[in-house]
């Protein structure tokens, strides 16, 4: 867990700040547990209550445990005072431990100084120490904050512990359109993979997901245990987070793609082997002038009212083509196709309204829409970043292409450097959306070349790889066939 620390001469103002900041860092979406060092005296228990005489009879540990709280008191009898390692060991999993006192600690401190106390800081002496909280100006060898700008403070605390960018657990996810593909694993399905910064590579797996409400629940699920372990999750999908611009205000009346998101998630209506997305494609299409821009119904037998079948049928919608960041991406598909290969706008038509109640139930940060504060992200990637590096294993291994693409992606994306990675998601895009690391890939591909092995050992063979998600209420299986359907 990450520990940051609060330290200063007495009545410096120290207890103050720490609980200025858990109210901060917890406002970010952040678990947050403290530490504080006290005189050897203390005494959290009263003489002649229960739990008193239970530790004067001699109990070594003695816990109080209520419907509102538990608490454990540890009677060390004489045994040297443990490290704040041994202590910080004792906590459930966080996101951030911040530790009042312990100042010979080794951990990371800020400073809180006031001048009318009379000492001199201690940072001059301290290379622990990374900044000072004070009330007036100081000539010290690191930053000064003012004592009670707590946002700065916080934002000084996410930099040094990896608050900012910084993710432990990142999942991908290859999205399908299309209607459920059965039990066994099969390309053009939805698949994912797992990857934890600093776990060795070759224990990537990929699950198979054989529609939509398996996929949805096994993703949350996923993300619920990272978040249950302290871990901060990137959460990785291929298709686009937004439309080209316009045309959120449309539809919404704000050029605001959450917006969208909401609206989507109130009308889609999605199972296994059926859904509406091309009924709502048309009720879009009318909101607008001439013919489109959705084009692609892909139900045979019933045309539907503004949904064109082929794409040059479309005409004078007035909304650009394409994203900005798909003029940068070569091969990409624009949004508006719904069905044949590349079909990307039905994914985006049944995989937004997905985001939309994981946003809701994690507390997630929608990237670039939103800032990066909250443990868990969700950003949009596009497998042709390590294109060549997938057609090779592939080739090589025998494995699904759609299964090496989630566990070669997850491997980039957490072999990256936590400065690497802030640098990728420091992009300005408030209303289409980006695709992580375009114009970056050299970067993810160095990254990926670190985290492989070099005969990428883990390519054993989809027989020995992958595996299918929990296929529990799966519902009936539909056909299987292409995002058409």
């Amino acid at each position: 867990m990450r520990l940051f620390g609060v330290v200063g001469w007495k009545d410096a103002g120290k207890t103050g700040l720490m609980e200025r900041l858990v109210a901060e860092f917890v406002s970010r979406g952040l678990t947050v547990s403290t530490v504080k060092h006290a005189h050897h005296g203390f005494d959290i228990d009263r003489p002649g209550k229960d739990s008193f005489r239970h530790r004067t009879a001699g109990a070594r540990e003695v816990m109080l445990a209520s419907g509102d709280r538990w608490a454990l008191m540890r009677e060390l009898r004489g045994a040297p005072e443990p490290a704040l390692a041994e202590l910080v060991a004792r906590l459930a999993p966080v996101d951030l431990v911040l530790v009042e006192g312990f100042k010979t600690e080794r951990h990371p401190k800020i400073e809180v100084h006031r001048a009318a106390g009379g000492r001199p800081p201690m940072a001059p002496g301290d290379p622990t120490i990374r900044a000072v909280a004070s009330d007036a100006p100081l000539d010290v060898p690191c930053p000064v904050l003012g004592t009670g700008d707590t946002r700065a403070i916080a934002d000084l605390i996410a930099r040094e512990c990896g608050l900012d960018g910084g993710y432990d657990s990142f999942l991908v996810v290859d999205w399908s359109g299309g209607n459920d593909r059965g039990p066994t694993p099969k390309k053009d399905a939805i698949w994912a993979a797992l990857a934890r910064r600093g776990a060795p590579a070759a224990g990537i797996e990929p699950v198979y997901l054989r529609n939509r409400r398996v996929a949805e629940r096994w993703i949350a699920e996923t993300i619920a245990a990272e978040r249950a372990g302290g871990r901060r999750v990137l959460a990785a999908f291929d298709f686009p987070f937004g439309f080209p611009a316009g045309f959120a205000a449309a539809v919404t009346g704000a050029p605001d793609p959450l917006a969208l998101w909401a609206w989507l998630a109130e009308r889609i209506e999605d199972a296994p082997d059926a859904n509406n997305r091309f009924d709502i494609a048309g009720q879009l299409n009318a909101l607008f002038p001439g013919i489109g821009p959705f084009w692609g119904n892909g139900l045979p037998g019933r045309d539907i009212a503004h949904l064109p079948r082929k794409g040059r049928a479309r005409d004078g919608h007035g909304l650009p083509e394409r994203r900005e960041v798909e003029t940068r991406a070569r091969r990409a598909f624009p949004v508006w196709q719904l069905a044949g290969a590349g079909s990307v706008g039905s994914q985006a038509l049944m995989g937004l309204p997905v985001l939309w109640r994981l946003r809701q139930r994690f507390g997630a940060a929608a990237w670039p829409f939103e800032p990066l504060g909250a443990p868990v992200a969700l950003v949009e990637i596009w497998p042709s970043l390590v294109a060549p590096e997938v057609a090779a294993v592939a080739a090589r291994s025998g494995e699904i292409k759609d299964a090496v693409q989630v566990r070669l992606l997850a491997a980039a994306l957490a072999g990256l450097e936590a400065g690497d990675l802030a640098r990728l998601l420091d992009v300005h895009a408030p209303e289409e959306g980006w695709i992580l690391g375009i114009g970056e890939e050299a970067r993810l591909r160095a990254a990926l070349a670190r985290a492989l092995p070099a005969d990428d050992a883990g390519g054993a063979g989809a027989a020995g790889r992958a595996r299918a998600g929990n296929a529990a209420g799966s519902g009936e299986a539909g056909p299987e066939g292409d995002e058409g359907l």
